[in-house]
Parts: structure tokens; sequence; C-alpha cells
């Protein structure tokens, strides 16, 4: 593990590294300790001080994408109202780790502040993949404000991250599910025995059942996968046609009425946050609520209005439409409730306690938060496209 540590104002001076971070966490656990946000022991004394803090940030989010901005808002917000008593090494997309080893990297050591899409090491998130459920979540400012709702005051969630090495930050809806493919996809009918990529464990099992085959590919791996003919087509968010370059090889993009799929998250390490003195702590954690209040999904739709441009000013894009409300209904129809059982069924496996109640807590706050501002860009891309 290595960030740096610093008695007094200014920028850090020497970095706590490999053998000497034991000792040194020690020493600050022991004048810190302090309360937390998700599931920690509570007070261990110790109050303000002049320490300073540098922690290395490993990030699957691409360079331009919203996932990005909502990553950069946390952590300048964080520079900011510490006055640089906590900075962030910037590493670039991957530089550190790939997409798939980021928490990895997190739990590890080698990174302190991690940001990335669960559905990766499904193993180590149970607590978040609810998302993947189809027609379940729609209002992405709802969503994140829930999952973060759900880590701070329901001990069995708490207990997974806490199990893991990890205190949870924020968990936000990486954008609406889109079909992009070479033929138009109007209906599930349409879906038996296409060969496409997608994430999130629920939504892959929906799409196996429909009759596609799903193919396990990461973000970065998509271009070449479809370029190759490994896949037909994906399953995913606006990034995929933009940031990946997708709408390149695929002309047509449409939305199936499922709302919301698959998430980023951004956790610290148990160890780097727990590291913190109780001033710097409290800090973090009013950054965290006001990140999961709104300012997060604010700053994603910011960069994702400016997505919709690319693909209207692509000449390789042919349609950006929806599919019929009847379209939709059928599907949703034919998936029923046994979204919702496949999700308690694979949360309990993979050791979450209470999946039942963590979900029940889920839906509730969904319906709690549904009157929170919001602005879907993806929805008005697609009613954009629909005027030209």
């Amino acid at each position: 593990m290595k960030f740096t540590q610093q008695t007094g104002r200014g920028r850090p001076r020497a970095r706590v590294v490999a053998a000497g971070v034991a000792a040194t966490v020690a020493l600050v656990l022991a004048g810190c300790g302090g309360g937390d946000n998700g599931g920690g022991d509570g007070d261990a004394g110790g109050g303000d001080s002049e320490e300073t803090f540098e922690f290395t940030l490993a990030t699957g989010a691409t360079a331009g994408t919203p996932n990005e901005a909502v990553q950069d808002w946390f952590l300048d917000r964080v520079e900011e109202e510490t006055d640089g008593r906590i900075t962030f090494e910037r590493t670039a997309t991957e530089a550190l780790c790939k997409m798939q080893e980021v928490v990895d990297c997190v739990r590890d050591g080698r990174a302190q502040i991690g940001v990335t899409v669960p559905d990766y090491t499904p193993q180590y998130f149970p607590s978040t993949s609810m998302v993947s459920i189809p027609f379940l979540s729609q209002n992405s400012a709802a969503v994140t404000q829930t999952i973060h709702e759900i880590h701070t005051e329901f001990e069995p969630a708490q207990q997974i991250m806490t199990n893991n090495g990890l205190f949870h930050i924020s968990t936000w809806p990486a954008g609406r599910f889109l079909f992009g493919s070479n033929e138009p996809i109007e209906s599930v009918g349409d879906l038996a025995g296409w060969q496409a990529r997608s994430s999130g464990p629920i939504i892959q099992q929906v799409l196996s059942d429909a009759g596609v085959n799903v193919v396990a590919t990461t973000a970065g791996e998509t271009y070449e996968a479809v370029q190759r003919g490994v896949i037909e087509g994906v399953g995913g968010a606006i990034d995929f046609p933009v940031n990946y370059r997708l709408m390149e090889l695929l002309p047509y993009w449409t939305d199936p009425g499922v709302g919301q799929y698959s998430v980023f998250g951004m956790w610290f390490s148990r160890e780097a946050y727990d590291s913190l003195p109780d001033d710097l702590k409290e800090i973090v954690n009013q950054v965290t609520e006001e990140l999961n209040s709104g300012a997060g999904i604010e700053a994603f739709n910011e960069v994702a209005a400016g997505q919709c441009q690319e693909m209207l000013d692509s000449p390789d894009v042919e349609e950006l439409d929806r599919w019929s409300e009847e379209a939709t209904e059928e599907w949703q129809s034919q998936v029923g409730e046994q979204g919702k059982q496949m999700w308690v069924d694979l949360a309990t496996e993979q050791g979450l306690e209470n999946a039942q109640e963590v979900l029940d807590r889920y839906v509730a706050g969904l319906e709690e938060h549904s009157d929170m501002e919001y602005t879907d860009a993806t929805i008005e891309c697609v009613d954009t496209f629909a005027s030209e």
C-alpha cells in the first residue's frame, strides 16, 4: 500500500511504502480512530490534526465519460474541502490496474481509492448488484441515493464492504440500457440467436432466457470483439456507441425500456479511510453525502448531454430510438418477478445476509426518492433523434 502522510500544512513530502506502511498506519490509528458512515467500529478517540494524506487512484472510468465526471467531482471536492490535506494521485484509466482488477488493487494496497464496474467482480458487491434487475430502476438519482442509504443504515450491507476491506463512497448507474446492433431490434422476439455482450448478473440471465448468447467481455474489449465478429452487438449504456466508438461498427441503437442495468462504484480501502483523523473523516463523509444526494448524477448528466451530439453528428448511426410501449410491456411481462428472485438467490449465495430485506429496502428507497430532480440524457437524446 502507498499513501503519503505528513504532519503540518503543505504538500506531502514523504511517501509511506511497502514494509513501512504497517507501522505508520498503526501509529495513525492509535491517535485517530474515528467514526464513519459505513459499518466501522466507532470513535476510538482522536480529533483534529494537521496531517496530510495523498491517496492513489486506480480507475476504470474512461476519459471523457460521465463516469469519470462523477469520479472527478468527488476527488476535486475532497481536495477543496480539506484545503489540500487530502490529495489524490490520479492515474490514467487502467494505467495501474485493468477494469476487472481495480477492486483487488484497492484491497491489496496498490491503490487506496478505486473506481470501476462492480459487476466485473460481483462476488465483492452483492449489496449493489440489484440495479441489474430489469425494468426496476429508472431514476438514476433515486438509485444512487438509495444504495448510499443502504450502505450507511443497514448493517449486512455495511458488513459486506468491511469484510472485503472497502469503504463505500458511491454506486451510481452507468446509464440507461441500449441495444446496439447491425440490424434493428424492435422486440424481444428479435433477440433469439443474437450474440452480444452485456454486464449485470440479472440482466445477463434475462437476456439469456430470451435467447441471447451472452459473451462476457469488459467495456474496453468490446470494440475488438465486434470488429472480429466474436459478438454481433451489445447491450449497454450510451458510453458504448460514443466513448468506446461502437457507433462506427453498429448503426442501430434502441432503448428497450429496461432502464438502469449496471453501475459504477467508488470505494476507499478500509485501511486508508480508517487512517484519517476524525476531522478529515467528517469532511469525507459530508462530501460523500453531497455526491450521493444529487451532485454526482448532475455531474454525470452534464457530460452525458454531450454524448448525444456525437451520435447525432455521426455518419454511421442510422437510428437511435425506443421500443414501442407494447414491445416493452411484452418483455416485462415475460420477465415478471423472476428477476427479483434471481437477485435474492444470487446475493445470498455471495454472502449477503438478509438479501430479501436489502431488496425490499431498495424498492422502498426508489419509491421514496422517486421525486428527486432528475433528467435522463439518454431519453432526451432519443427524443432529439426522433425530431431530427
